[in-house]
């Protein structure tokens, strides 16, 4: 097999329009040619940011409509566009047209449509067209869900009744052609239930550090800029390494970690038994924040990250500024109990409210809610701002009338803390899960 002809398979395979044999000779190219394999990861890369930059444009002008924007505004969405026609250059020089995926594009079939949404979020279509007001029961072509906040969420169900639930922040990119169902990850938590597929055309799920074949199963998966778990509880998942081809067979009640360091272990393993405690173990459980190693007499810490929320369900509002962090368990599923309460460690720079709650599974996968509540921290003086917050379960209330009243027997995915509009340096120490005695 020449150049030319590698170059094509990876063409096919990033436009969907691969054939299972064509599947096949890729797979078996990758395992064995170390620099296709580089190859095969660069045009990963360049195909997740070309949709990125893609997907920022709309956006971008249509802020041009609004008066007052300075020339520094107008630079911004000059080189957003340039960056979008570079890359597209790029991707054409080195693979050329392909009429099908072309073809598929402006067909404008539905492929799915959005079954539950709340929060905020926008869809962008394959042309480019943006909408910030998604209602339940839109029927969605080819496109990329942007799930902006922790307090959003949609469910997606294609045409044959296979559903993916995504909680915020996410995106992903959906398509369904001749190759069959393909699902591009660029960040987010997400739930899949997918009914029986053929074995011709299996649903296909990419993210930046991992692929996975499926054709027919219910498992739940984190996707990171450096690293994607996945944990299957039926059925069974392929999961392809992108980093050196490496592939493991997951089965049900197991997991596996695909990272782009090569060093770290990639072996499905069984999930282990639930447990009913839990204290957060940095840097391993770090899902959003600023991780700052510590020494022998200065223990590490998560401080939150900055990020902006700018509206609900379409409507439009002034940017409020948040700081956030998020962590959640890698060891083995945590179950929530009646009794069980949180333990936050922390510092601020002084008396704030803060934001505080987590999301759930159920304990046999799927998506389950969302629960959350405020309170305000109260900092001693002579404590140098640190705080010990000790929370209920059954205190925090379900964002949605959807979830279930109380997450007990739920699985617990994620726990967050945040800060709204002002930076008061928030900083995580440990967050426990506690039962009573």
């Amino acid at each position: 097999m020449n150049e030319d002809q590698n170059r094509e398979l990876i063409q096919r395979y990033f436009f969907g329009t691969i054939s299972e044999s064509e599947m096949g000779k890729l797979d078996e190219r990758l395992k064995k040619d170390a620099t296709l394999r580089t190859e095969f990861f660069a045009a990963a890369r360049l195909d997740t940011n070309l949709r990125d930059a893609a997907s920022s444009v709309p956006r971008l002008e249509a802020e041009l409509e609004r008066p007052r924007r300075s020339s520094r505004y107008q630079t911004t969405v000059g080189l957003a566009s340039a960056a979008v026609m570079l890359l597209s250059m790029v991707l054409f020089f080195i693979f050329g047209p392909d009429k099908s995926d072309q073809a598929n594009s402006e067909s404008h079939i539905p492929i799915a449509s959005i079954s539950k949404v709340s929060g905020s979020m926008v869809w962008i279509g394959d042309g480019g067209e943006a909408d910030e007001n998604l209602q339940e029961g839109r029927s969605l072509t080819g496109g990329t869900l942007e799930i902006r906040s922790l307090n959003s969420w949609a469910e997606i169900v294609f045409l044959d009744g296979s559903s993916v639930w995504a909680s915020g922040p996410a995106a992903l990119t959906i398509s369904d052609g001749e190759a069959g169902k393909m699902i591009r990850v660029r960040e987010g938590n997400l739930s899949l239930d997918v009914t029986p597929q053929p074995s011709s055309r299996p649903l296909r799920l990419i993210t930046p550090s991992a692929e996975a074949v499926v054709l027919g199963t219910q498992f739940n998966l984190s996707a990171g800029s450096s690293s994607t778990s996945f944990t299957v509880n039926e059925g069974s998942v392929r999961v392809t390494r992108l980093a050196d081809g490496s592939v493991q067979e997951v089965a049900a009640n197991h997991r596996v970690i695909a990272a782009l360091e090569q060093e770290s272990e990639f072996k499905a393993l069984p999930r282990g038994d639930s447990t009913y405690l839990w204290k957060s173990s940095f840097p391993l459980d770090v899902r959003q924040g600023h991780w700052l190693a510590g020494d022998r007499d200065n223990p590490g810490l998560l401080k939150a990250e900055a990020h902006l929320f700018q509206g609900d369900r379409g409507i439009q509002i002034a940017p409020i500024l948040l700081h956030t962090a998020v962590v959640g368990p890698t060891d083995g599923p945590v179950i929530l109990s009646d009794k069980a309460r949180f333990r936050i460690r922390g510092r601020l720079d002084h008396s704030f409210k803060v934001s505080v709650g987590f999301g759930t599974h159920f304990s046999r996968g799927g998506f389950a809610g969302k629960y959350s509540l405020e309170r305000t921290i109260e900092i001693d003086a002579g404590e140098d701002g640190r705080f010990d917050l000790e929370l209920a379960l059954e205190k925090f209330p379900r964002k949605n009338k959807r979830f279930p009243a109380s997450p007990s027997g739920h699985e617990l995915v994620w726990f967050w803390v945040q800060t709204v509009k002002e930076d008061l340096g928030l900083e995580i120490f440990s967050v426990e899960l506690l039962v009573a005695e």
